[in-house]
Order: C-alpha cells, then sequence, then structure tokens
C-alpha cells in the first residue's frame, strides 16, 4: 500500500509540475489545465489521512491555553505573514459587484439606516449584518479603494486568529494551531473573499461562525453557571453570522462536530446542541415566510432556486473531486505560473503524501475533515470551480477544516520534517497566492482604464453609452457583469450617463446622442468606435 500510493503521488506530482514548467502540452492525452489530475491526487490524500487515522483517543495537552505571551507572539507573526502577503493587494481597483455595493453603502450612510433590515423578495437574500458593516465602512472609507481594501483585509486578519484560537482545541501542539492559522491566511483561494469587496458577505458570516464555535466550546468545557453567557454568546454569534451570509445556518452541525472533541454523556451533547439547532430553525423559518421558499440564486429557465436543482452527479463530482483539487492545488490556470512554483510543486507534494501517511485521532481527523463537509453543503451548487477559480469565495470556511486537517498531521510529524513539512506547505501556497492575486491586480488596473476611457468617449451631448463585448470574467476575475454604468459614473464630473452593456458588437450607425464602445480582446482595452 505504502509502495502504490507514493507512486500515484509523484506521478500526479510529475504531471503537475511538467505543466507548470512547459505549459500546456500533450503526452499520450492533451493537458491544458490539471485539474482532473488535482482531484485524483487530492482525493488520494483525504482517503489515505483518513483511512490511516486510528481510534486511540489522545489528550489535549494545550486546551484552550493559547493565552498570555505566547498568543500575542504567534499573533504578531501571522499579522506579519498576512502584511507580506497582501500589502501590493491594497492599490487594487473595484470590479464588477464592488460598484453596486459601494453606491449602495454609501447612499445608506448619507441618508440613514431606516430601510436596512427591510426585506426585498425579488433579491432572494436577507444579509442585514454585512450590509450594516459595508454602510458603515463607507462612513470613512467613501470611494476609496485602499481604505476598502484594507477594511477587509482587517477583516480577514481577524479570522485567521480565530482560527488559531479554534485550531487550538483539537491540536495539540500550539506550533500546529500556528500553521493551521497561517496556512488559512496565505492559501491560493483568498483573493475572491479576501481582496474583492463583494467577498465581505463570507469574511463576516465566518467571523461570527468561528466566534461563535468557540464561544460554544468554552461553554460545553465549563460549569452550567459559567457556561452560561458563553452559550448567549455563542447563539448571537450564530444569529448574526446567518444573517450575514446564508451558509452559516450550517453552525449547529458544525457545533456538534466540535463535540466530538469533548468529553460527556449523550444528554449533555443534546442540551447543548437544542438551542442552537432550534433557534436555527426558528431563523429559517422567518426566512422562508419572508421569501415565500428558501430564496437565494434562481435558475435563469425554471425559476426555481438554484440550491434545489442540484442533482447527485454534479453532488458527488464536488464533493469527491473538485473540492479537494482546489483546497489542495490552488492555482489559477488561465495565467501561466512562474517557474518558482514549479520548483516548489514537487517539495510540496511529498510534503502533501507525508502529512498524509500520518496516524491521526480519528475523532480529530472526522472533526477537520466533517467541516469541510458540512461547510460546503449551502453553495454545493456554486461548487464546480474551475481552472481559473473563479466562486473560490464559496471555499473560505470550509478552507478552516482543510487547514486544521493538515495542521493535526503535521504535529506528527519529527525531527527535520517536523519544520520542513509545514515549511514548504507554506511556500507553496505563498507563491499561488502571489501568482492569483496577479490576475486581481491585472484585472482591476483594466477596469479602471476601462471607466476612464469611458470617460473619455462622452461628450457634453452624449445621452446614452452603448458597450458592446465586455467580459464579466476577466482570467478568473470578476470584471463586469454588472457595475460599469457605476464605475464610469463614480469617475466622471457631471451627471450620470445611461450605460447599455451589449454581448453582440453591433453599431446603431443612425443613433443620436449615442456612443459607442468596443471591448478588444486581443489588447484587453476598451475602445471608442468613432463614427464619422
Amino acid at each position: 500500500m505504502r509502495y502504490a500510493f507514493w507512486a500515484v503521488v509523484l506521478v500526479c506530482g510529475l504531471i503537475i509540475a511538467l505543466r507548470l514548467f512547459m505549459g500546456p502540452f500533450s503526452f499520450l492525452v492533451r493537458v491544458d489545465s490539471p485539474l482532473n489530475i488535482e482531484a485524483v491526487l487530492g482525493l488520494t490524500l483525504i482517503l489515505v489521512f483518513m483511512a490511516r487515522s486510528n481510534g486511540r483517543q489522545e489528550p489535549n495537552q494545550n486546551n484552550r491555553s493559547v493565552t498570555g505571551n505566547r498568543i500575542w507572539l504567534h499573533a504578531l507573526l501571522l499579522l506579519l505573514l498576512s502584511t507580506a502577503a497582501y500589502w501590493h493587494a491594497l492599490g487594487c481597483y473595484f470590479l464588477s459587484d464592488d460598484f453596486n455595493l459601494l453606491t449602495a453603502a454609501n447612499s445608506t450612510a448619507h441618508n440613514g439606516y431606516r430601510n436596512l433590515f427591510a426585506v426585498q423578495r425579488e433579491y432572494g437574500f436577507y444579509r442585514p449584518i454585512s450590509n450594516l458593516s459595508l454602510a458603515l465602512t463607507a462612513t470613512w472609507a467613501g470611494y476609496d479603494s485602499t481604505a476598502w481594501h484594507a477594511s477587509n483585509l482587517i477583516l480577514h486578519f481577524a479570522n485567521t486568529l480565530l482560527v488559531y484560537i479554534l485550531a487550538s482545541n483539537p491540536c495539540s501542539s500550539p506550533l500546529a494551531a500556528l500553521f493551521a492559522a497561517a496556512l488559512f491566511s496565505i492559501h491560493g483561494t483568498r483573493p475572491e473573499a479576501a481582496v474583492w469587496i463583494a467577498g465581505r458577505f463570507d469574511l463576516l458570516a465566518t467571523f461570527f461562525v468561528l466566534s461563535g464555535l468557540i464561544l460554544f466550546t468554552r461553554a460545553v468545557a465549563t460549569t452550567p453557571a459559567r457556561g452560561r453567557n458563553c452559550r448567549l454568546l455563542s447563539l448571537l454569534c450564530m444569529v448574526l453570522a446567518i444573517l450575514s451570509k446564508e451558509s452559516a445556518y450550517t453552525f449547529p452541525l458544525l457545533a456538534a462536530l466540535c463535540l466530538l472533541l469533548e468529553r460527556g454523556s449523550l444528554r449533555n451533547r443534546i442540551k447543548a446542541l437544542a438551542p442552537c439547532f432550534l433557534l436555527a430553525s426558528a431563523v429559517f423559518a422567518i426566512r422562508w415566510m419572508m421569501f415565500g421558499g428558501i430564496g437565494g440564486y434562481r435558475d435563469v429557465y425554471s425559476g426555481q432556486p438554484r440550491a434545489l436543482t442540484l442533482n447527485i452527479i454534479p453532488a458527488l463530482k464536488v464533493l469527491l473531486f473538485r473540492l479537494w483539487a482546489v483546497l489542495c492545488f490552488p492555482i489559477n490556470w488561465t495565467l501561466q505560473p512562474g517557474w518558482w512554483i514549479a520548483v516548489l510543486m514537487m517539495g510540496y507534494v511529498i510534503a502533501l503524501g507525508c502529512l498524509a501517511w500520518r496516524r491521526t485521532d480519528r475523532r480529530k481527523a472526522i472533526f477537520s475533515l466533517g467541516f469541510v463537509l458540512v461547510s460546503a453543503l449551502p453553495p454545493l451548487h456554486l461548487l464546480l470551480i474551475g481552472s481559473d477559480l473563479e466562486k473560490s469565495r464559496f471555499l473560505y470556511l470550509p478552507s478552516v477544516g482543510f487547514c486544521i486537517l493538515l495542521a493535526l498531521a503535521a504535529e506528527k510529524l519529527g525531527g527535520r520534517k517536523l519544520w520542513l513539512v509545514p515549511c514548504l506547505v507554506i511556500a507553496f501556497n505563498l507563491s499561488a497566492l502571489d501568482h492569483n492575486l496577479k490576475a486581481w491586480e491585472y484585472a482591476s488596473t483594466r477596469a479602471r482604464m476601462a471607466c476612464a476611457a469611458a470617460v473619455d468617449c462622452t461628450k457634453p451631448s452624449t445621452g446614452k453609452l452603448v458597450v458592446s463585448g465586455i467580459p464579466a470574467i476577466l482570467h478568473g476575475v470578476y470584471f463586469f457583469g454588472n457595475g460599469f454604468e457605476q464605475c464610469v459614473a463614480m469617475q466622471r464630473d457631471g451627471p450620470p450617463v445611461p450605460v447599455e452593456l451589449r454581448q453582440a458588437d453591433a453599431v446603431d450607425e443612425g443613433s443620436k446622442g449615442v456612443r459607442f464602445m468596443r471591448w478588444d480582446g486581443s489588447s484587453e482595452k476598451l475602445r471608442c468606435v468613432d463614427m464619422r
């Protein structure tokens, strides 16, 4: 079994490394994106990890003892790592949904918060806490892109610290908890959640979910009298998380997973979980009455909620393959990665193999793996993530379990491997993050240029601007599926100009007071069409 496992690891790792070095290549089959190879390798690693876990219960030597000087030192290290990884992302411009969110947030900040908790049935979502967060940010950030990105990154760093505290329960070593938090901070899937302003919903929901779970475990571990306040605060965090984003409805199930790490009778576990399930059910019942159903995104053809249209084959494809491919190998393949990522790849693959071969406590392994799968259930219909990592923000909360999973294995290493393996994992993800951030920096630069070109194209007599061919997604980054009109208005002095987006490259030569623009795919620039 050992030889078969390492054969799969090395062969799959070699194919991925060749794709990194050579770009798309042909050897028996054409390899443009190694997504299927990544899926096979990722699933193999997870299956071996679970197969080699044992039923021996190991006492936690570091249970909830991350206090004092140690937590401040580790927090400083995490802050330095996050700053080094994301500082250049502060220069990014806004993209797609950002413009709509900024317009609404600034309007609420200036006109009052009375309608913030109103229900908009056609919207399909009820996220007043996230909207409140955006409005409060708008009071001091306005339309300053640097300030908005800084606010998102601060919230991401807060989540990193919460992962550190949460991981200190299953992890016996403080260094293992530090590794889990560091990996969460710089995992390659982070740009869409941490850099995109529209990712605020995921950041805020994760913040309240992690806070609630930490309070829940503290309440369970202490006496009923002392734990009452923690229990009430945990329920409050759960409600705030649900009102931030719907993925937080999994909180009761995640709390049930946390009980795997605690000792206690079945009766006490039921008593601890019952308020979570009852309150979550009550909030969901209110939501059902508000929207006349589950709400959320709707299928454009049937009009049914998309969450209810997923069939068994795509669901299995997500849970068994695509989820592990993206979590293990978070690379945006629409841009050719640098050679340094290829150099790190083989060491990273071997490091993952070493981690998968460790023997861990089965309860802890089930907790971390279950955390991934449970938190992936609400956005399951959106998790067929492709080679461009679009929609990777939906893995923000599930990745907490993945990071803890690797940390549990890392603390079983000995000798030089104890330092070398985690360093290889961090180095690879740091390089992948830097590569993926380049796509966001590039797209945001093009977005700023496109809006500036639109402003230059308009004249005082322009009554309408027609733009054709501008992409909704550029190299895996949300570009201008919407928000273009608001972007032009932000850069234009004077009254706003109505904007019409067209997919077809059509120009109505007889139109008066209308200016036309066309997206040039070769140069990836928006150009004004001169009709003279």
